[in-house]
């Protein structure tokens, strides 16, 4: 789709695409209670539960879970009480699939009552064992839908794109859709990062099915621990895609393909393995310095493992099974993995590997305690981290790297970087000073604490800074602006224009160019010099054209170009703009100067109510001292 259809597109939809989103819906479903117990046929006595789970089911509506060895699809009817029916009755369709080699399926409606416990049959496990599945449905009078939205190629409003080994599809105009390219980039080489360590092909494989949604739809039962839901039998992953959250990090790419190539094993292994390249190694030594660690015995049953706390679970696992793999090859785990099921393990362990898993424990301990981190993983998923906005686990890595590896200016650097982006401006501050102390004429480090100093209104402090910025490095486009800026705040307006009028004069980007002509329109309006200021607001409309075709995804160009709109006085204009760059921001500093446009453009056009909603989101957000000073004035204002 290109860039200005696209971009039509969304201006248009926006609105729709958000409300239908966000529409939470109360109406009577079902609590299903699912128990799973393991055994062999023909001896009663040997069925013990290893799985319990309860998922929510909405009355008609099919959702598919996955445990044990299948997934299952259960689309639940209630019928209401009447005369000739005095207890409710419960209708359950039920569509049950197993992961291959034991490809098995169950389709068959199921009758009960409230709180009935009804079984659903035999499904046939490895080494000739079953698993027995038991369904209690309780019905709940008002079941929240966190979202309504249907997934699949039918259905009106999505996009499908395909990858080399993924049909990725999620809904048009969202925030997926502005960042499928690099969406498509990070699955594809996760997969091919397992395909190198594995040598693995999938010629028998279909491509896998990548659903990227904007909340959590109710076809399938979201993993709480990642944010991803997971059908393997239909080659299917659904991960959560949003302005807030985004799960696309999370391990589902590894998960899916091995319960497709390998079949079902216990999470100890199979999400051991799915989470091969984790820094499980880094995140087990911590566990066991803080006495958290959680002894192998109590995670070899399924149901154990879930009650256990996580991360520390999957976190271990993956240790363990990279152990096991570095130590005794990639061939035996496979073999063991294959065999064993969750009332099998000992044995089977003790087959393949001829040793206990007290001992294995012992072995991996032993390891752990000789190993060292390398910086390099460690600073690569934090860049993935930041990537994805998962700020407090970028955190404790940058945090983790300093104590590991020294005060390194690289690392304090992010940290400080991470911190800007949080909008905690006083953490922000403390690592770039000492960033700075170790490289004193550093103009990105200086310019950076002049913008720090300028969010909280200290403007000497800002000015100094910028000042040696420019004495440094003569060229230095945007500290000229921001002095520019400060001048016109402070109402220098013939300082601010020849500040501005440098940077005119130098070799810039159409980012810093928009600023440029903004600023000079806003002196010259000072300068009751009307007609030149809008000659400098249609420069500047002209340079944000080419700002958004460079970067299209970035709320950045669309807050610009919404500001010009609003200082050309194109009121509607410079709403769809704005809304757009509400629409794609999600860093507080630059929230708040997008509320803040919003609501003085609002103001505009009489809207007042409106106006007033924006200019109380900027007072609720950790944005610029000059923001938060303006939306007070305005509130107050009539």
């Amino acid at each position: 789709m290109s860039i200005k259809r696209k971009n039509w597109f969304l201006l248009s939809f926006l609105f729709i695409f958000l409300l239908s989103v966000e529409f939470v819906i109360a109406s009577p479903g079902i609590l299903l209670k699912i128990d799973i117990q393991e055994g062999i046929p023909e001896d009663s006595s040997s069925f013990q539960l290893i799985d319990q789970r309860e998922i929510k089911l909405y009355n008609g509506k099919q959702t598919v879970s996955f445990q044990a060895n299948f997934s299952l699809g259960v689309t639940p009817t209630i019928i209401p009480k009447d005369l000739s029916v005095p207890s409710q009755k419960i209708i359950l369709t039920v569509d049950l699939i197993t992961l291959a080699p034991e490809a098995q399926t169950i389709f068959k409606e199921i009758s009960g009552k409230d709180n009935e416990i009804l079984f659903l049959g035999e499904v046939r496990a490895k080494m000739g064992r079953v698993y027995k599945a038991f369904l209690t449905p309780k019905i709940v009078e008002n079941l929240k839908e966190e979202c309504d939205l249907k997934t699949g190629t039918e259905q009106e409003g999505w996009e499908e794109l395909p990858g080399a080994h993924f049909f990725f599809r999620y809904v048009d105009n969202s925030i997926a859709d502005f960042h499928w390219r690099r969406i498509k980039g990070f699955a594809e080489e996760e997969y091919r990062r397992f395909r190198e360590v594995f040598g693995f092909t999938q010629p028998a494989m279909d491509r896998m099915e990548y659903y990227l949604v904007p909340c959590r739809v109710n076809e399938v039962v979201w993993d709480r621990r990642f944010d991803i839901g997971l059908d393997p039998v239909r080659n299917k992953i659904y991960v959560l895609y949003n302005l807030d959250q985004r799960s696309l990090d999370s391990p589902n790419v590894g998960f899916l393909l091995f319960y497709r190539l390998w079949g079902y094993a216990p999470p100890l292994l199979a999400e051991g393995i799915g989470g091969y390249f984790s820094l499980s190694h880094h995140f087990t030594q911590k566990l066991i310095k803080n006495n958290k660690f959680i002894p192998l015995q109590n995670l070899k049953v399924t149901l154990d493992y879930r009650n256990q706390p996580q991360p520390a679970a999957f976190v271990e696992a993956c240790s363990f099974v990279r152990f096991l793999i570095k130590e005794y090859t990639l061939d035996k785990f496979k073999n063991f993995y294959q065999q064993v099921t969750d009332l099998t393990f000992d044995q089977v362990l003790e087959k393949v590997y001829g040793k206990s898993l007290s001992t294995l424990e012992k072995e991996w301990l032993s390891f752990l305690d000789g190993y060292k981190d390398v910086e390099a993983d460690l600073r690569h998923l934090a860049t993935v981290k930041m990537g994805y906005r998962h700020f407090n686990e970028a955190q404790e890595l940058y945090e983790d790297m300093l104590n590991l590896f020294g005060r390194d200016v690289g690392t304090l650097r992010s940290l400080a970087y991470l911190f800007y982006l949080k909008g905690e401006y006083d953490e922000s501050e403390k690592y770039y000073l000492e960033a700075l102390n170790k490289d004193s004429l550093n103009t990105e480090y200086l310019y950076i604490l002049g913008n720090l100093n300028y969010l909280k209104g200290r403007y000497d402090e800002a000015r100094k800074l910028y000042q040696k910025v420019v004495l440094l490095d003569l060229a230095h486009v945007e500290a000229y602006i921001k002095l520019g800026e400060l001048d016109l705040l402070e109402g220098d307006f013939l300082s601010a224009q020849d500040k501005f009028n440098k940077a005119e004069a130098m070799k810039t980007p159409s980012q810093d160019k928009v600023d440029i002509y903004l600023g000079l329109g806003k002196v010259l309006e000072k300068l009751q010099k009307p007609e030149e200021a809008q000659e400098s607001f249609k420069k500047a409309l002209n340079f944000s054209e080419g700002f958004l075709f460079d970067y299209p995804e970035d709320p950045l160009p669309y807050l610009k170009k919404g500001c010009v709109f609003f200082n050309l006085g194109e009121m509607d204009s410079a709403i769809n703009y704005l809304k757009m760059a509400e629409f794609l921001e999600d860093r507080p500093l630059y929230q708040g100067r997008v509320f803040l446009a919003l609501g003085k453009a609002y103001e505009k056009k009489d809207d007042r109510k409106r106006a007033e909603e924006y200019y109380n989101e900027v007072l609720g957000l950790p944005t610029g001292f000059e923001e938060k000073k303006e939306a007070e004035e305005l509130l107050k204002s009539k």
